[in-house]
């Protein structure tokens, strides 16, 4: 049934991700109106959007089912709806992690492996799907620089190291055993997302952090403490591999640096 739908989008060299989410949403949305895709109209869209609102879905979970029917129905259907607004998007601030909170992640973690990714995901800021895929030959450690291949929007870019990871990930693979193209291999390859997901959440645990630890909380730890460091907005667009400036200028609202620095009146009473 969704053949079509696979081949147009490999075809316009749509990662497999999007696919996945694609047929995920096109496949739901099915059972939720229990019709064939010609019986679909316009207010079964509708409705189905509204019932994933009613559920408290996000706004871009609910634009990214609505990006996967629209593709499905007017793309590759040629069905001719009126348009269906997209849901304006929530503006919420990415949580960051202090220095000194990222320290006690690294301190508490004594698997040197575990260590390393902790520290690469900051130190680079990197995504988890790059960091699991980092190969030996993307290091350039002489210059301190990493080539994340075909990252998000399948584009290749370079990020910076500091001069602790370099010398962290010398240390690691001098001591390595493994014989693998990958930095942080396993027997399938190199390490899943899963796991470092899971390395993160024992180090919070170990630290007694009462904030929740994700690998892009690192990431956005890293833009911002960039930011606060006067490092400007499109050297971190390029860092991050953003495709728009205006994503990264979120973080300059996220910094409380300088908003912290003003003084309340209520001191000069």
């Amino acid at each position: 049934m969704f053949q079509p739908l696979i081949e147009e989008c490999r075809l316009r060299n749509y990662s497999v991700k999007t696919i996945k989410a694609y047929l995920f949403y096109n496949n739901k949305f099915l059972q939720f109106c229990k019709k064939r895709p010609q019986e679909i109209t316009r207010d079964d869209l509708r409705n189905y959007l509204l019932y994933l609102d009613s559920k408290g879905c996000s706004s871009s979970m609910i634009n990214l089912a609505h990006n996967a029917l629209n593709f499905y129905y007017k793309t590759i259907f040629g069905r001719n709806f009126k348009p269906i607004k997209f849901q304006k998007r929530e503006q919420k601030y990415p949580q960051i992690l202090s220095i000194e909170e990222i320290k006690k992640l690294i301190d508490v973690t004594n698997n040197k492996k575990h260590q390393l990714m902790i520290s690469l995901l900051y130190a680079s800021g990197v995504r988890v799907s790059e960091l699991v895929k980092i190969r030996l030959m993307d290091l350039d450690l002489n210059r301190k620089a990493l080539l994340v291949r075909q990252g998000k929007g399948k584009k290749d870019r370079y990020t910076i190291l500091s001069e602790k990871v370099v010398a962290e990930i010398r240390s690691y693979l001098s001591n390595r055993k493994e014989h693998n193209q990958y930095l942080f291999p396993s027997n399938e390859g190199h390490i899943t997302i899963r796991t470092v997901q899971e390395v993160l959440n024992q180090a919070r645990t170990k630290a007694k952090l009462d904030k929740e630890v994700t690998p892009h909380k690192l990431r956005h730890s890293f833009a911002t403490h960039l930011l606060e460091a006067k490092v400007p907005e499109s050297k971190i667009q390029k860092l991050l591999g953003h495709k728009d400036i205006k994503t990264t200028q979120i973080y300059a609202q996220v910094s409380t640096k300088n908003l912290l620095e003003t003084k309340s009146p209520h001191d000069q009473i």
